[in-house]
Formats: C-alpha cells, structure tokens, sequence
C-alpha cells in the first residue's frame, strides 16, 4: 500500500473511529502500530471500520456517523472494544469470542445460534483455524443472509498458494524446552509430528499459534468456493489513515506480504 511519497513526509488524517485529527510520517505507519492520539487505534483497524461502511452503506464514512438501525444484526469476532461497543448502542450487534460467552467457534456447530446476520467482522483469525478451513468458510456464510457483507482480514502473500506450517495437523500442543519452543502436531491418521523451526506465535511466545500464510489467489479462490464474492481494499486511504509503507514482513517465505482487508458479498 503506497502513496508514493517520502518517509519523512507527514501523512494527516482525521480518524474515523475517534474523530480525532493527527499526523505522522509516512515511513512511521505500520498496519499494527498504534498512532492515533484519540483511540489510539491502528492503521488496520480503521482500514476495518472503512471496510463495513463501504460494504453497509456504499460510503466511506465515520464510525460516529453510521446510522443508527437495530434492524441491522451483526456479529464480531473477539473484536476491539472501543468499535464493538459503538457498534452495540447503533445496531443488533454481538461481540462474539472464542473461550467465553458468548461463544463462537466458527468450525463447529455454534454457526447456528448466529443466523440471518446483515454483516460479520472477521479479522486476524482465520490464520489460526485448524484445518479443514472449509468447514469455517462455510459456515460464515451460512450465517449471513444473501447480500450480507463479511468484513475480513488475515496475513497473505502476493502467491497463488497457501503456506501451511503444519500440514496435516488436527489438534496441536506447544511446549517450552530450554529456549526453544516445541509445537507437538496430531494428524488425522493419530500419527504425531515435532516442530522447533519457524514457529511464530501472535501475541507474544507461546500464546496465539500461526497456523499459515495465505497466498492471495487461494484465500479468495476459498471465499468463492463458500459463496463470497471478494473485493480487496489496497488502495490507500491516507485522509483517514488507513495506510501503511510496503514492506516485507516474512522475507523468509520469498513473497511480497500483504495485509489489506477485504469486504466478501454473500451471494
């Protein structure tokens, strides 16, 4: 995501979680680096709030000035605080989590207490879901009604496949010996499998385990497959600092990274 100017230039934006006006160098913008003065929120999160205003109401606008509608029913994902409750007083929205009420693990059955949704939000999870990641595409949609919008983001590369860290892997365990992390990888067949390279935890060691690294043309061939259609939000949007400079995060898999959010149309 570009703008083509320098890093010791100065990006202003309002932001639209907060209304609060900054300013920053361009080469200090990071998507997970907090730098509004306001909320402080993140360059992705606000890219998140301009996703379902595009996807709700065809406009970019801010989170303050959504209209109010307790028709509209919506569901998050462990989501920020400071937008999920906003979004609670404005619609017939629930913040769901997945290790308490209320609950929702998108690969089981828990699907069916959240139906007939107008939108989901659904960001930073899916490189964590335990394969078949099928059964969790799926089961999104089935909970959104048709011309519902999922607002959607995970960590992907500029490639046609997606990397699996663990492949085959069930259930998995994580263990420290000395300094070194161990992940213990159950397999279909009952079968076990160590790992002690490359293994990255979201959140600090030991905490939240990356299962992959998407490649672009798999992530959306996967949504198509569900019954999304799928539009990729890279264009920067400096005005209301959803941007951050390219860079490569993960040089280590040989493509581009890329981190934009999507908003997926069910059909």
């Amino acid at each position: 995501m570009d703008l083509d100017i320098n890093a010791d230039k100065m990006v202003q934006f309002d932001c639209n979680i907060c209304g609060k006006s900054n300013a920053g160098l361009a080469g200090g913008f990071h998507r997970e680096v907090p730098n509004c003065t306001g909320c402080n929120s993140t360059p992705r999160f606000r890219g998140i709030v301009h996703a379902l205003s595009l996807g709700l109401f065809k406009s970019s606008i801010p989170l303050s000035k959504f209209p109010a509608d307790r028709h509209l029913k919506g569901i998050g994902m462990s989501e920020w605080d400071v937008w999920a409750k906003v979004l609670e007083k404005k619609f017939a929205f629930t913040n769901t989590f997945y290790h308490q009420e209320p609950k929702l693990d998108v690969t089981s059955d828990d699907w069916k207490k959240f139906q007939d949704l107008d939108f989901m939000i659904c960001t930073e999870v899916f490189e964590h879901v335990l394969q078949p990641l099928e059964i969790g595409f799926r089961n999104m949609r089935q909970m959104l009604k048709k011309g519902g919008i999922l607002v959607f983001s995970t960590p992907f590369v500029a490639a046609p496949h997606t990397i699996e860290h663990f492949p085959g892997m069930t259930d998995f365990a994580t263990c420290k010996i000395g300094d070194t992390w161990l992940v213990v990888s159950c397999k279909a067949d009952g079968s076990y499998e160590i790992y002690d390279k490359n293994i990255c935890f979201h959140g600090g060691p030991g905490t939240v385990l990356e299962m992959r690294i998407f490649g672009r043309d798999a992530l959306v061939a996967q949504l198509g497959a569900a019954g999304f259609e799928t539009q990729i939000l890279s264009q920067a949007e400096a005005d209301i600092g959803y941007y951050w400079p390219a860079v490569v995060d993960r040089p280590e898999f040989g493509f581009p990274g890329e981190h934009y959010i999507m908003i997926c149309r069910a059909v």
